[in-house]
C-alpha cells in the first residue's frame, strides 16, 4: 500500500508490514489502513495493490477556519474539505455537501445565522455577533448521500465577551478560568462582583465549591442560588480579566394537586431571561398533560399538570433551549416519596370522608332521638291534662 503524491510514490505497507517510519500508520486485520491523529498533510491519494487487484482512495481532511476580515459585527467561519496542497473545489453535482449545526448537532435557527455554499465541499457560516458567542462551539459536518462522514468543531472567542453556561440543579458544574494564566500567577473568582473569599458560609450561595489545579471553579451540588455572573481574574500583576461566565440553573419540582400532580420547571437566569430562552417538556407518557409558561423577575417558569396519576416507570424531562439549541436537561421520575404522598392523600381523603359520614350519621341519630323524646313528652303532658 502506498500514498500517491504527484510525481512520486511513498510506500506505507509492504508484504503485510508497516514500512513507514510514521508510527501513526496501522494495518488492520481486514487489510484496511488506519491513520491515527490525522493531519492536513495526510490528505493524499492512497493506493492498495494485491496481485492483480488495485483500489485507490482519496483522503480529504475537513477543516474550519475563522475569517480575519469579517464584516463589522459578524463572525465568519469557513468549512471545507482540504487536500495536502490546499482546497480543491468539488462539483456541485457531487453527492457530497456540508451542513452547519450547534455543538449538540441540532440545526442553527434564527435570523442571526446564514450560510453560503461556494461548492459542494466549501461552505461559509455568517453569525451576527453577540457577547455570549464567547467560547461557544459550532460544528461542521460533511455528508455523502445524506450520511455524515466527518465532523469538526470550532470554538469562537469574542473580545470582551462572556461564556454562557446552563446546568441542572443538583449536578456538578465546572467554570473554566483560562488556559493562558501566566506562570506562577494566582486567580480570584467573584460572583455578582463579590469576591468568593469575602463571603461567609451563611450568605454565600456557593458554599459547596472548590478550585481545581487549573483554577477552574467547581460547584459540587448546584442550587438556584448559584445563578449569577462569575468572573475569574489574576489577583497579582496586571489583574487581567481571564474569563466571564453567566451561569443559569434549571430545576424541576413536584407537588400533589387536587386534580393530579403538578410539575414546575424553573430556569433561574443570571440576569433577565432572554427572549430566545424557551422551556419544553417531554416524557414517556403524554396522557393528561396541561402546561403553561410565564416569566417572573429573573426566572422562566413552565408548569405542567398531570391529570392522570403517573406510573412508577414514567419519566418527564424539562429542557431549556437557546435559539432552538438544547442547553440543559432536568429529569423527574415518579419515586417512592411521591407515591407515598399520593397514597397518604388518598387515605386522608377516605378517612375524612368516613369521618364526615360517621359524624353525619351520628347527628341524624341525635336529631331523631331528640325528636322522639320531645314527642313522648308532649304525649305525657296531654295525658295529664285529660286527668
Amino acid at each position: 500500500m502506498a500514498e500517491m503524491i504527484p510525481g512520486w510514490f511513498s510506500d506505507v505497507v509492504m508484504d503485510g508490514r508497516v514500512t513507514s517510519a510514521d508510527a501513526r500508520y496501522h494495518l488492520l486485520k481486514n487489510c484496511s489502513l488506519e491513520i491515527a491523529q490525522v493531519k492536513p498533510d495526510d490528505a493524499h491519494m492512497y493506493t492498495c495493490q494485491s496481485g492483480s487487484l488495485k483500489s485507490t482512495v482519496s483522503l480529504r481532511i475537513l477543516k474550519v477556519i475563522e475569517s480575519q476580515t469579517p464584516a463589522e459585527g459578524t463572525i465568519e467561519l469557513h468549512c471545507y474539505l482540504n487536500t495536502f496542497n490546499g482546497y480543491v473545489p468539488c462539483s456541485r453535482n457531487s453527492d457530497i455537501h456540508i451542513r452547519w449545526t450547534d455543538q449538540n448537532d441540532e440545526p442553527l435557527n434564527g435570523q442571526r445565522f446564514r450560510s453560503e455554499t461556494l461548492s459542494a465541499c466549501f461552505s461559509k457560516l455568517f453569525i451576527t455577533k453577540k457577547l455570549t458567542d464567547h467560547h461557544r462551539t459550532w460544528k461542521c459536518h460533511v455528508l455523502q448521500n445524506n450520511q455524515i462522514k466527518a465532523s469538526i468543531s470550532y470554538e469562537t472567542t469574542v473580545e470582551g465577551g462572556l461564556e454562557e453556561v446552563f446546568a441542572a440543579v443538583g449536578e456538578s458544574v465546572s467554570l473554566t478560568c483560562t488556559s493562558s494564566l501566566s506562570s506562577g500567577g494566582n486567580t480570584e473568582w467573584t460572583v455578582n462582583t463579590t469576591p468568593l473569599r469575602n463571603m461567609s458560609s451563611e450568605t454565600s450561595p456557593t458554599k459547596a465549591f472548590h478550585l481545581d489545579e487549573d483554577s477552574s471553579l467547581v460547584i459540587s451540588k448546584l442550587s438556584p442560588l448559584n445563578a449569577g455572573e462569575y468572573q475569574c481574574t489574576e489577583s497579582t500583576g496586571l489583574q487581567r480579566v481571564l474569563n466571564k461566565i453567566r451561569l443559569h440553573t434549571l430545576d424541576v419540582t413536584a407537588e400533589s394537586a387536587s386534580a393530579g400532580v403538578k410539575l414546575t420547571c424553573v430556569l433561574t437566569c443570571a440576569e433577565q431571561c432572554e427572549e430566545n430562552f424557551n422551556l419544553s417538556w417531554s416524557g414517556t407518557s403524554r396522557e393528561g398533560w396541561q402546561s403553561r409558561s410565564m416569566t417572573v423577575n429573573k426566572t422562566l417558569i413552565s408548569m405542567m399538570l398531570l391529570t392522570v396519576w403517573p406510573q412508577s416507570s414514567d419519566e418527564f424531562i424539562c429542557s431549556v433551549k437557546r435559539e432552538g439549541s438544547t442547553m440543559a436537561l432536568k429529569e423527574w421520575h415518579t419515586d417512592g416519596s411521591l407515591q407515598t404522598l399520593i397514597r397518604l392523600c388518598v387515605h386522608l381523603v377516605l378517612l375524612m370522608g368516613a369521618a364526615a359520614g360517621g359524624l353525619y350519621t351520628h347527628m341524624k341519630w341525635k336529631q331523631r332521638k331528640a325528636a322522639a323524646t320531645e314527642h313522648n313528652n308532649i304525649e305525657m303532658d296531654e295525658e295529664q291534662e285529660l286527668r
